[in-house]
């Protein structure tokens, strides 16, 4: 028997319940993995709040670490006492759980599983907007609309160290903590918010960034120039009502999607390895996860709505 973390109906934290359930032997591919840490996203909430829809009832979170302890029938990558990782596959609030090993990455000795939970989902996000959404050069300047949050925080770590200036927007609560990610910050609350950014970017900013959307989105399209390029990466306060039709007169490109679309079996692991080179060389700052144990996920849901932890969570099981 193991433990699962499930939601039967949608709703706030407290349809996330704790039950017992016998994991399953892993079939063909697959690969029964116990879990050391399990990563708690802010798209955990919106899949538990109906959001986006799945199938219910339904077991939450979408990212782990652990150590593998069966393997399928034609697994070949993986073996008993394998350290791995995996962002993305619905289903990770559970003590044991089967994965397929497409979705899998080796851990290396100095990523624990702790740290790969932490960061793995978060880092991945950011290396899809830089390397896939939009690709910035060296002498860019690029708003990064939630700069304060997991993703975005990390996104923009990552892009000041290629020489890109990096103005980033927060709530003002938390706005000290970018003085070590941005060139320039900014709170959310400031009124003509797009003019205070445009003394910085006279002429508008080549790439936005934007994670926050319904609530920030007027701002973008007061500052990206013509012929920019917004990338949609999340939605924190609600999707944005966008015209692509002006956006098109503008010049500007519109990209969105989800990691798992430019994320795949065939790139995830140089991926991964790029995010764990990150983290070594210092890109992402001090990554101190705060910890719940598997049984408080409601608690773990009501802080992240409450923004009362500023750093990565984690379940541990």
């Amino acid at each position: 028997m193991t433990y699962v973390v499930k939601y039967s109906q949608w709703g706030g934290p407290s349809v996330l319940r704790v039950e017992q359930e016998s994991a399953r032997a892993p079939g063909a591919g697959e690969v029964l993995i116990r879990h050391e840490a399990i990563g708690v996203n802010f798209v955990d909430t919106m899949f538990r709040d109906g959001t986006f829809k799945v199938g219910l009832p339904a077991v939450a979170g979408v990212e782990g670490a652990g150590i593998v302890e069966t393997v399928g029938p034609g697994v070949t990558r993986f073996a008993p006492g394998d350290r791995v990782a995996y962002f993305f596959a619905p289903g990770s609030y559970a003590a044991e759980r089967v994965v397929s090993q497409d979705v899998l990455v080796n851990l290396p000795d100095d990523i624990s599983a702790e740290t790969a939970a932490s960061i793995l989902t978060k880092g991945l996000t950011a290396w899809m907007a830089i390397n896939a959404m939009a690709k910035p050069g060296e002498g860019d300047r690029v708003l990064v609309q939630g700069a304060t949050g997991g993703v975005g925080n990390l996104l923009a770590r990552w892009l000041r160290t290629r020489g890109i200036t990096v103005i980033g927007t927060g709530s003002q609560r938390k706005l000290a903590g970018l003085e070590q990610a941005v060139d320039h910050a900014f709170a959310y609350e400031t009124v003509a918010l797009d003019e205070h950014i445009r003394t910085v970017a006279p002429n508008g900013v080549d790439i936005v960034y934007e994670l926050v959307g319904a609530t920030t989105f007027a701002t973008t399209l007061g500052v990206i120039r013509d012929g920019g390029t917004i990338a949609v990466i999340g939605a924190a306060s609600g999707g944005a009502a966008i015209n692509e039709t002006g956006l098109s007169r503008r010049g500007i490109r519109l990209a969105r999607g989800s990691t798992g679309q430019y994320v795949t079996k065939d790139n995830l692991q140089a991926a991964a390895d790029e995010v764990f080179d990150a983290w070594r060389n210092g890109v992402f700052g001090t990554v101190s996860a705060r910890k719940y144990p598997l049984s408080e996920a409601q608690r773990a849901h009501a802080d992240i709505l409450e923004r009362r932890s500023d750093g990565p969570m984690v379940l541990v099981p």
